[in-house]
């Protein structure tokens, strides 16, 4: 990346190619059917546009209301419209990185021939409250999608819960910008002396989750090992307990979610971190213009293994998050693929650059892009049109194409809405009871997946209940959802406070 990032390489033809074959793609397709819910396309165009003149130019209650208003227009079945839908959604993103590309450009010239700003001295980081609220709204959906399905059989409900290997790489990105914070210096172009050492780096990171994780591993070791045991035999239960105690989990795709399924991520985490620091001590020292260049060739990287996973499998529109291993086309590349510690890696350095890009503003005009919430309701705007079956595109191509540079571009947003302090959404996210549920939010994410075994697994229910727990509604969610996200929440300020 390093190296890259100071060469002058003609990638954006590149970058526009997925999109723009996919939109090709997907219209041809949708020639050979009749051509039918025409207001509904033309409501869905509008809403792409206007994501997409939001994401860059200066997000206005306007540009959020036509979203709003185009997204009404396509309430309707599947066919012709996912079609449409997805061609939109690729010929939005091609808008999307080609105003980002002159926008890019134009600052890169005016950086070229302005010197860089005095840095203040003793100037102080502010703390950015806001990105603990956002952790929490993050484990929200991910602990809801994990167990959604035992609590609603809605498909659109169904779907809109489940897109989690999508939502699961905003925890990478805000990780890595974090780390870029509190490890580089505001203002200039040198990391701090916490980079000296990058095994105590990554060591005092790793430990400041693991003994949670551990205490939890044990507290609930009778239900693991009975259960794993039971299916699979003692020395297999072995080994799944020395993977999952020494966070090796993810560097075997079958067996990934052994025990606690969701601390998967700490052993791809834990990975990143030790090339984290050796990555930070390289970007703290690049320019804004280089620091783009980085940021387009870690998209790619990230992109080219997600491409042909798409090809090889013939699976552009699956929905990952809704099959099992006897539906999915090859359940084992997939693994490979979502539990990759190299891709958590270059998502987690993707948020160190972006962390950086806004560290080194100057206060040039052409630095402030714009609001957050523009930004934020096409994520969810995202989610709810594939939920909606409107927009069909597989998890991986969606979180390389659209999830993770969207979410880069809102987290450098809330950071600099933050330090001008005249935001909306910054202040709505620091409310205190937000904040109370944001410093939970690691013990919910070690808890949840425990407790929703201990209720909603059949071989642990029917053993400790009597009758398995689950109660799927049709039309809408289970009351005992709620039971089940309470003694989560407690079981965590527990934690959170006797143990952590």
């Amino acid at each position: 990346v390093a190296i890259l990032a100071q060469e002058r390489v003609p990638h954006l033809p590149l970058f526009f190619s997925g999109p723009l074959a996919m939109a090709a793609a997907q219209m041809e397709r949708a020639r050979e059917r009749p051509l039918k819910r025409g207001l509904r396309l033309a409501g869905l165009a509008a809403a792409a546009g206007a994501a997409c003149s939001a994401t860059w130019g200066r997000g206005t209650a306007s540009t959020a209301a036509a979203s709003a208003a185009g997204t009404a227009f396509v309430s309707g079945e599947g066919g012709a419209v996912s079609d449409y839908g997805t061609a939109a959604l690729a010929v939005g993103l091609s808008v999307f990185y080609a105003l980002s590309w002159q926008r890019s450009k134009a600052l890169g010239e005016t950086e070229a021939t302005t010197a860089e700003a005095a840095v203040t001295e003793g100037a102080k980081k502010p703390r950015i409250d806001s990105f603990d609220s956002l952790r929490f709204f993050l484990i929200f959906y991910i602990a809801s999608g994990h167990f959604i399905a035992t609590a609603t059989s809605n498909a659109v409900l169904l779907r809109a819960a489940s897109q989690i290997n999508v939502v699961v790489g905003a925890f990478f990105v805000l990780s890595g910008y974090v780390a870029a914070y509190t490890t580089t210096e505001l203002g200039q172009r040198m990391g701090s002396k916490r980079l000296d050492n990058s095994v105590e780096f990554a060591v005092t990171r790793i430990m400041g989750f693991w003994p949670l994780h551990l205490f939890v591993l044990v507290c609930f070791l009778p239900m693991f090992f009975w259960v794993d045991m039971s299916f699979n035999g003692a020395p297999v239960a072995l080994w799944n307990g020395f993977l999952s105690v020494f966070l090796l989990q993810s560097w075997f795709p079958l067996s990934a979610e052994v025990w606690n399924a969701p601390t998967w991520f700490l052993s791809a985490f834990a990975f990143a971190l030790f090339g984290l620091c050796y990555a930070l001590r390289v970007l703290a020292t690049l320019k804004k213009a280089e620091l783009r260049k980085a940021m387009v060739f870690l998209t790619l990287v990230a992109l080219v293994p997600r491409l042909s996973y798409s090809y090889d499998l013939k699976a552009w529109e699956i929905f990952e998050g809704t099959l099992s291993a006897r539906t999915h086309p090859n359940y084992a590349l997939f693994n490979a693929l979502r539990f990759s510690p190299f891709a958590a890696l270059l998502e987690v350095v993707m948020g160190a650059v972006a962390c950086r890009l806004v560290m080194l503003d100057s206060g040039k005009p052409g630095e402030n892009t714009g609001a957050s919430i523009p930004i934020l309701l096409t994520l969810l705007s995202i989610i709810g049109l594939r939920a909606a079956g409107i927009v069909e595109l597989n998890d991986m191509l969606v979180r390389s194409l659209a999830f993770i540079p969207l979410w880069c571009v809102f987290l450098m947003r809330i950071h600099r809405e933050t330090v001008a302090k005249s935001a909306m959404l910054p202040r709505l996210l620091c409310s205190p009871r937000l904040l109370f549920m944001g410093g939970i939010f690691f013990p919910i994410f070690i808890v949840h997946g425990p407790i929703g075994q201990l209720m909603y697994r059949k071989a642990v229910a029917m053993k400790v209940w009597g009758k398995v727990l689950a109660n799927p509604q049709p039309n809408g969610v289970d009351w005992f959802f709620g039971v089940y996200w309470l003694a989560v929440i407690l079981a965590a300020a527990c934690l959170d406070k006797f143990f952590l």
